[in-house]
């Protein structure tokens, strides 16, 4: 980058003739051609040397995840041992099997610029270190899991309320019409309209809680991109194209009608046959959110750092545009926030000889 870069004034207009003119008459052409292209390449050199200066000063601010390697730890690796299934049902029918192995997590620098690019359309405002987090692109290991095929939906998390009392999905903190009208649930109970559609309105907490209650787990943030991306990190779940017509996305709130229910875009799925891994709700995973993870986390089963202020979301939802759809995208909130347009779904080790079919 050396277009701000400034040469002496008029220099660029000279031709040759001109420019041999500022030497002495008496010197032989050729020493005159030598001392010209010294001159040159003396102010280009120069130019270069500065815009290498200004990029060594600005990306460790801006864009450079590497620039401060943060002190927390490493998480052990999440296991599910200990979880007992109190729902009543040992069917893991509803679940994607995903072979343990590597796959490619992440994304390059070019990459970024393209998300930059596409982001910049709708927003302005968009900088390109707001991608950073997804850097680098690299192979990173997981162990052999299962995911559940579709999102929690609104039926599956009332059994879980009647049975257990957890309180309802809604957001009773809310100050403000507005804020109600993000609430679909009623009390204890909702339209039977969004049965099928993914809960939301619920805490990172909630999520947890819920998948302990179906003897399951929320997935880490490497086995939900796995799954989404498959093993050679395609940009959408199902591949390059664009999401119309295999995701919800681009909409405006209309209640009970915003999202669509689970399962509505069979072109949408994942190499592994899951749902809805972009578009209509975001999805909380088990990750403590690290701007700089990618470039200091583990290779080898990634767990995320052991405590942290954020957790990590991941997919994109209904309100959000393409370049937020991307599986590599990812996003961060307060654990204990719920959102109208957020949601998630479970996951479950698994013996790396099992297979489900």
């Amino acid at each position: 980058m050396i277009k701000n870069c400034k040469l002496p004034a008029g220099f660029l207009r000279l031709n040759t003739e001109k420019y041999f003119s500022i030497f002495s008459r008496k010197l032989p052409v050729s020493l005159k051609g030598f001392l010209s292209c010294s001159v040159f390449f003396l102010c280009f050199g120069a130019c270069i040397a500065t815009s290498f200066a200004n990029q060594k000063e600005r990306d460790p601010k801006q864009y450079n995840p590497s620039y401060k390697k943060p002190g927390h730890l490493e998480q052990k690796k999440v296991t599910d041992s200990g979880l007992k299934d109190n729902s009543g049902s040992k069917d893991t029918s509803d679940m994607a099997f995903i072979k343990g192995g590597k796959f490619v997590r992440g994304s390059s620098f070019e990459q970024n610029k393209a998300a930059f690019k596409t982001c910049r359309k709708h927003d302005r405002s968009c900088r390109l270190w707001w991608f950073s987090d997804e850097y680098p692109l690299k192979l990173v290991a997981v162990d052999s899991y299962l995911i559940d095929i579709y999102e929690v939906t609104n039926e599956k998390y009332l059994e879980f309320v009647k049975a257990t009392g957890h309180p309802p999905a809604l957001d009773d903190s809310c100050s403000t019409d507005a804020c109600w009208e993000g609430n679909l649930w009623k009390g204890s109970s909702f339209p039977s309209a969004i049965r099928n559609q993914p809960v939301t309105q619920v805490s990172w907490y909630d999520a947890e809680t819920y998948c302990k209650w179906r003897g399951k787990r929320l997935p880490t943030e490497a086995e939900w991109e796995k799954a989404a991306r498959g093993p050679s990190g395609s940009v959408y779940p199902w591949g390059t194209g664009f999401p119309r017509g295999r995701a919800t996305f681009k909409r405006k709130w209309k209640g009970l009608y915003t999202m669509t229910n689970v399962g509505t875009y069979p072109t949408g799925v994942s190499v592994y046959g899951v749902h809805d891994m972009a578009g209509n709700v975001w999805e909380w995973v088990s990750d403590w959110y690290s701007r700089t993870y990618y470039t200091h986390g583990a290779k080898d089963n990634p767990q995320g750092y052991e405590d942290g202020e954020f957790k990590s979301l991941r997919g994109g939802s209904w309100v959000n545009f393409a370049d937020s759809l991307r599986s590599a995208f990812r996003r961060w909130s307060r654990p204990d926030v719920k959102f109208n347009d957020t949601g998630f779904r479970c996951a479950k080790s698994a013996p790396i000889d099992i297979g489900i079919n």
